[in-house]
């Protein structure tokens, strides 16, 4: 009898772990339909990350080109205006030159005349002389 008691314990064993194999493999099909979902999903939501990266991407670049643009635009500006500053100083060289040269042909022709008129100082006085 004894042995007929280990048999249906046996028996009892047997059908709890089939019983017991039958649910862990409900339970990882379940994980595997799962798993196999989010592996379906995930070439999608990496192509959506790829689409967002590359937008953003797109976007810091416009906003660079249009930064570097404006600077290039400013430099361009600076150069025209030190252009013209310089020009304007040239200008003013060059009239300062002239000035230069006008005021000494002035101190010239007014040494010029004082010699001129010393010399008809001198005539006259000589004429003076001569005549008394």
């Amino acid at each position: 009898m004894t042995h007929k008691k280990d048999f249906n314990d046996f028996l009892l064993e047997k059908k709890t772990d089939t019983e017991i194999s039958k649910e862990i493999n409900r339970s990882m099909q379940g994980s595997n339909q799962q798993f196999t979902s989010q592996i379906g999903q995930s070439p999608q939501q990496i192509q959506q990350l790829l689409n967002q990266l590359k937008a953003q991407a797109q976007n810091q670049q416009q906003q660079t080109d249009g930064k570097v643009s404006q600077a290039i635009q400013q430099a361009i500006n600076a150069l025209s205006q030190a252009q013209q500053s310089i020009q304007a100083n040239q200008i003013f060289y060059q009239m300062n030159q002239l000035l230069d040269q006008s005021t000494k042909q002035l101190e010239q022709l007014n040494q010029q005349a004082q010699q001129s008129q010393q010399q008809q100082q001198q005539q006259m006085q000589q004429t003076g002389q001569q005549l008394q």
